[in-house]
């Protein structure tokens, strides 16, 4: 689970809540891009955003237990996850998304040639649902991620 808190005023007590949902439900819990509120809750560990990827390095130094992720939209990206230590990619977008922030889909050929040539697993985001998840079996995902799939398409769920 990853809490990207966009700047929220009450970025500490939603973390907090989400912590205990979390630990209840045995889920490992990441901070989007935030090490200061990721330390303060006790959370798994953080997402980093492509534009960061460089901190993976000294994070891994820092917090050797924690569980960093990393968002790529290409295979260079991918490469610079595995560079600076993290412990996967997520890939986006794989199907065409209604986030406002999903760039051109790159689809399941361009997802598994990125998955197949990666050198740490990778995760696809964007547009996964009940219908297009089928589409990914064999192309080397380690896995998935999505909101809506989870939550419908209300993104503040």
């Amino acid at each position: 689970m990853v809490y990207r808190h966009f700047g929220a005023v009450n970025k500490l007590e939603i973390a907090r809540k989400l912590r205990k949902i979390a630990l209840k439900r045995n889920l490992q819990l990441l901070i989007g891009r935030d090490v200061e509120l990721a330390v303060q809750i006790g959370a798994n560990g953080v997402h980093l955003p492509e534009r960061e990827l460089a901190q993976g390095a000294s994070l891994r130094k820092n917090y050797p237990n924690w569980l960093i992720t990393g968002a790529a939209h290409s295979y260079g990206a991918v490469n610079k996850c595995a560079d600076n230590k993290l412990d996967a990619a997520i890939v986006s977008p794989v199907f065409a998304s209604e986030s406002k922030s999903a760039g051109v889909p790159i689809g399941v050929s361009g997802f598994t040639n990125i998955a197949r040539k990666a050198n740490i697993p990778v995760i696809a985001l964007g547009g996964i649902s009940s219908i297009t998840i089928t589409k990914l079996y064999g192309c080397g995902a380690a896995g998935v991620a999505g909101v809506s799939m989870f939550c419908g398409n209300n993104h503040g769920c």
